[in-house]
Formats: C-alpha cells, sequence, structure tokens
C-alpha cells in the first residue's frame, strides 16, 4: 500500500508518503528508495510526525466525516438531475456523472460542450470526462464535492434551473 501525507492528512505540497509492502519486497524497496525520496525538510518531517497525535486523528475523522456528509448529500442531488454516478467514491471527493442523457436531450455532442455550457450558464465549474483518457469518458463529467455544503447546495440549484 503506498499513501501519501498530501492526500490522506490534506498536506498538499509537502511531497511525504510512505509504504507498508510485504517482508518479501522490503530489500527492492531499500534499493530504489534513495531515489523515492530526497532529503525532506526536517519541518515537513516534523509536520508529519504531528499528523499521528490524537488530537491530529480526531481533526481527521471531523473532516472525513464532514467530507463524507457532503458526497452522500450531493450524490443524489446529481441522480435527480438525471446524472447518474455508477460508483459512488469511497476515498475521494470526486463524483464522476454520466452525462449521456444530458448531452441527448440537449442535443450536446458530448462532455466537453457540456461543461462548457454549464460554465456558461450555471457558472458552476465541472471537469469534461474526457480529460481523463479516452475509453468512454465523453459521457461523463467529473463534479468536486470539495467545497463547502453551501457552495454544494448552491450548484445544485443552479444544476436544476439548467434541466
Amino acid at each position: 500500500s503506498i499513501n501519501s501525507f498530501s492526500k490522506y492528512f490534506n498536506m498538499t505540497g509537502w511531497r511525504l508518503g510512505w509504504m507498508v509492502v510485504p517482508d518479501a519486497l522490503v530489500p527492492v524497496i531499500e534499493r530504489l528508495a534513495q531515489n523515492l525520496f530526497i532529503c525532506p525538510s526536517t519541518v515537513a518531517q516534523h509536520a508529519a510526525l504531528a499528523c499521528f497525535e490524537p488530537e491530529s486523528i480526531a481533526e481527521y475523522e471531523r473532516r472525513r466525516a464532514e467530507f463524507k456528509a457532503r458526497r452522500d448529500w450531493f450524490i443524489p442531488q446529481l441522480q435527480a438531475l438525471g446524472l447518474p454516478v455508477p460508483v459512488v467514491p469511497d476515498g475521494a471527493f470526486y463524483a464522476w456523472a454520466d452525462c449521456s442523457a444530458w448531452c441527448r436531450n440537449c442535443g450536446i455532442a458530448g462532455s466537453w460542450e457540456l461543461a462548457f455550457d454549464i460554465m456558461q450558464q450555471a457558472h458552476v465549474a465541472v471537469t469534461p470526462g474526457r480529460d481523463f483518457g479516452a475509453a468512454g469518458t465523453e459521457n461523463f463529467i467529473r463534479f468536486s464535492t470539495a467545497s463547502s455544503m453551501a457552495q454544494l447546495q448552491e450548484a445544485a440549484a443552479r444544476l436544476r434551473a439548467l434541466a
């Protein structure tokens, strides 16, 4: 398992992480070690250690619950708008929604055009699926649920006005 403090503890930009590997892989990983991490600052290392303090873990759990509440509120809003989310994200704050019905109903070619229209008409930023590759992504758009609940509610209201 490979994890980063950036993602796990919201320490964006610190470029620190850890790996948990089977005992048999430790010698191989040790040989790669100098190429994987070189000179993390003392400040970054102390900040990372602080993440494992009980009060830090409590804050992390509070924030995780908050992100889960936003996700659990926003995804049903998308589904009610005809933007089904085929897989509810388990660890990220993104929702990958199928926009094929919206595109068909609006006479729009795909997610790129739909993302542009949503931005122009509703002032809601979404990411077109094609930004994530070419394997069937043209029928998807990605929403972030990292915004505040008030901002998500406003975005849902603006999307409803378009529907």
